[in-house]
């Protein structure tokens, strides 16, 4: 990474400027900052007590790699981690089901954030396409309407949002019409927040206490891309933000 910026550098002084769409790394080496190691919660000097809430995990990609993800969370954590699956059919039915089925979701929830319980909420792992590109494209759009809605109804505070939902290029392969960015401004209503760390390699942490955000409460949201680390490497990272 230290020698890509160094061409960089180079190209910017012969007059050369691009956009960069980058990962989480590249900002500490651009600036020249230090590599600290993953922040936790601990290192946020968040409440970690037994009487602190749970946390969130939000998980609508369906890259192979986010199912790998899931697959080894659930496994490993066993009964330590609440899971509930939207059943992407149940969505489709109509926009009262699909309105009853996210209260339902919210409110159970709710309740175990509050026992201090951590959650995920995933989209059921079968992917639903339609005849062509444009019905797809309508099926993505209520299952991203479906998780906003969600977010908007979540209360209270958690203790972290992890967000693990992509919009790719292809229709059929991702969960379209949100991402893990969207989620934040459109479900929790986050204008500005902070870039503090990675809470894994590739993971950037933001922290938001906007009085303009959902929770005005200092919240650590967990941005986590579909195709970064290995199949432990969520699994790891929210054993480590329960510590």
């Amino acid at each position: 990474m230290e020698i890509l910026v160094q061409g960089l550098f180079e190209a910017r002084r012969r007059g050369k400027r691009y956009i960069y769409r980058i990962g989480a790394a590249f900002v500490s080496s651009r600036l020249g900052l230090e590599q600290i190691p993953p922040l936790t919660a601990r290192t946020l000097e968040l409440d970690v007590s037994p009487s602190s809430p749970g946390g969130l995990i939000l998980a609508g990609s369906y890259v192979p790699k986010t199912t790998a993800h899931l697959e080894s969370l659930i496994e490993g954590l066993g009964n330590k981690l609440a899971t509930i699956v939207l059943r992407v059919d149940n969505l489709l039915e109509g926009p009262r089901a699909a309105e009853a089925t996210i209260l339902q979701a919210s409110d159970e929830t709710c309740r175990l954030i509050i026992d201090g319980k951590d959650v995920l909420i995933m989209t059921s792992r079968k992917l639903i396409t339609g005849s062509d590109k444009r019905t797809s494209l309508d099926i993505g759009s209520v299952v991203a309407s479906s998780l906003v809605l969600f977010l908007r109804m979540l209360n209270p505070r958690p203790h972290y949002v992890i967000a693990k939902i992509d919009a790719g290029p292809i229709i059929t392969l991702h969960l379209c019409g949100i991402t893990s960015s969207d989620a934040a401004t459109k479900g929790l209503r986050m204008l500005r927040a902070k870039v503090v760390g990675q809470a894994a390699s590739g993971v950037p942490l933001w922290r938001c206490d906007e009085p303009t955000s959902k929770f005005t409460a200092a919240l650590a949201y967990i941005v986590f891309p579909g195709n970064v680390g290995e199949n432990e490497t969520l699994r790891d990272l929210v054993t480590s933000w329960a510590a």
